[in-house]
């Protein structure tokens, strides 16, 4: 999971990367329907990548605290459907984006 949360980060400094790119380049949410696309496209997915890595570390400090065991891993269940729910969600986008 630690290894997933430190992927989800270096994402999250990429993505804001490229846009430093684009606003360097004259390229702003305003400017085109296309660069507007993309910078929404890209900020929602940033904030459910936000998103999951607070639940990310919250599972995390709950395991490193042993509260999470057999009996009670309902924090650790739901972090893993939101993972799994937003992976659906991205497969499908990509596939959208890619046929259309």
């Amino acid at each position: 999971m630690a290894a997933g949360g430190i992927l989800g980060i270096a994402f999250l400094a990429g993505q804001l990367a490229a846009w430093r790119q684009l606003v360097n380049a004259g390229v702003y949410l305003p400017s085109t329907q296309q660069s507007g696309f993309f910078y929404i496209l890209t900020g929602l997915h940033g904030l459910h990548l936000l998103g999951g890595l607070v639940a990310l570390g919250l599972v995390l400090v709950g395991a490193l605290r042993h509260r999470l065991s057999a009996l009670n891993h309902e924090p650790l269940k739901l972090f893993a459907l939101y993972w799994h729910a937003m992976d659906g969600l991205w497969v499908y986008l990509f596939l959208l984006l890619l046929l259309s």
